[in-house]
């Protein structure tokens, strides 16, 4: 993901190379994993070959369909949950280990995060594999609402956060008055940050303008990279105040 600056403003942006990397995503030009993803080769022991497994005349795969599901959810993108698949979550730890093999087949990573129960793939971390997940480029306000939401997240008692379109708004006023924009620009720029949040899943629309925060936050961001940035952007605030 890159990070394109609000216009008209001078201190350096952190760099974004981190969230990069960290970020889940869909494969590039991917609408359906129901492809490939679900007739590798090397099925787990006890799968490979049984009749059973055959979804299709002249199926080749190997996995049961609930682990196909899993397997197709996850190249899908932008994540998978227990919340509201629990069924394919499962299907998802009970055969996470073939499910791994089939997505570094595809120079793909799964990451697991047990206690959010959230799991999602990124690009492979070797320097001669090729970028398969999609990049979205980020805008400051994009990255900004972001780190809040998590922040927001993490500070939940229960994990779940809503939040609406006005309450963004107010948390970021202080930058629109760092990009000198008038207050016409900010409120388009927000609602393209606001599209593009749940676009990626990162926000589930409610009712009205409310959205939930997608738990998912609490793990694609290392707590390294969200320090460093956060540091970055309050000492931006400060100096917009």
């Amino acid at each position: 993901m890159t990070e394109p600056g609000v216009p008209g403003s001078g201190p350096a942006r952190p760099d974004p190379a981190d969230l990069r990397s960290a970020r889940p995503g869909r494969p590039a030009g991917t609408s359906s994993g129901a492809g490939g993803s679900a007739t590798s080769g090397g099925g787990a022991p006890g799968t490979a070959g049984e009749a059973g497994n055959h979804l299709w005349p002249g199926d080749h795969g190997t996995l049961p369909a609930p682990a196909r599901l899993a397997l197709a959810r996850l190249v899908r993108g932008p994540y998978l949950a227990a919340e509201p698949e629990p069924d394919t979550w499962r299907a998802l730890l009970a055969h996470e280990d073939v499910v791994r093999e089939r997505l570094a087949d595809q120079y793909l990573d799964l990451v697991v995060d047990a206690d959010a129960q959230v799991a999602f793939v990124r690009d492979v971390p070797a320097a001669d594999a090729p970028q398969v997940v999609r990049e979205v480029a980020l805008t400051f306000l994009d990255t900004a609402l972001l780190l809040h939401l998590r922040a927001l997240l993490l500070d939940s008692s229960d994990g779940r956060v809503a939040i609406s379109r006005d309450e963004a708004a107010d948390h970021l006023a202080v930058y629109r008055r760092r990009g000198g924009g008038s207050p016409m620009d900010f409120s388009r720029q927000l609602d393209a940050t606001w599209a593009r949040l749940i676009e990626s899943g990162m926000l589930e629309p409610l009712s009205g303008d409310r959205c939930t925060v997608s738990p998912v936050l609490r793990t694609v961001f290392g707590a390294d990279q969200v320090a460093a940035l956060s540091a970055e952007y309050v000492r931006l605030a400060k100096e917009s105040a």
